[in-house]
């Protein structure tokens, strides 16, 4: 079994970091991380080539390789802060690039039953704070075909790790049942 996780997170040391490492750990060498904040990765021009020559997208930058990843892996683990109630920018720019994972008869290029198991961080203690975030993306994903499972870990700023170190083995067990 193959695991990409992708943080989404722009902050090298922060909670969503801490949980991708933290998961790499659990899953050793079956899994990938990639982080989106390291990579240049530009947003989609809405040119439509991809979809004119059923092809991925002609814009030549990092997320070409990020393509095959995705494709390849068995599953795939998202992991952003929640910033103003969604996703991160990262984060966004690489779901807006997802547009040529579709063909031109709008079918999914993910395999059928493929998994995604979505995790967004907030400062607030209130996880109801991330409730547009989780709601889009799990509409998001599964018009992909991606079968997707979302998880809000609140009371966790950028400032500490401590709220994510408590839920730690709470997310650990999520992910393990979510992907068996």
């Amino acid at each position: 079994m193959s695991i990409l996780i992708i943080n989404a997170s722009p902050r090298k040391s922060g909670n969503s970091t801490f949980i991708a490492e933290s998961l790499k750990e659990k899953y050793g060498d079956s899994c990938q991380v990639v982080n989106l904040a390291e990579l240049n990765i530009k947003p989609c021009t809405s040119c439509r080539s991809c979809k004119i020559n059923n092809s991925f997208c002609v814009i030549k930058d990092d997320i070409s390789e990020l393509y095959s990843k995705l494709l390849s892996a068995d599953k795939i683990i998202l992991i952003s802060p929640n910033i103003m109630g969604f996703i991160s920018s990262h984060a966004k720019i690489l779901t807006d690039r997802f547009y040529c994972l579709k063909t031109s008869e709008r079918k999914t290029k993910f395999e059928e039953g493929k998994k995604m198991f979505f995790i967004l961080t907030q400062k607030s203690a209130d996880r109801s704070h991330g409730n547009m975030a989780v709601n889009w993306a799990k509409g998001f994903f599964e018009q992909y075909g991606l079968k997707t499972f979302t998880f809000v870990i609140p009371n966790c700023g950028y400032d500490n790790t401590d709220g994510v170190k408590i839920k730690l083995d709470e997310i650990k067990m999520n992910v393990s049942m979510f992907f068996n």
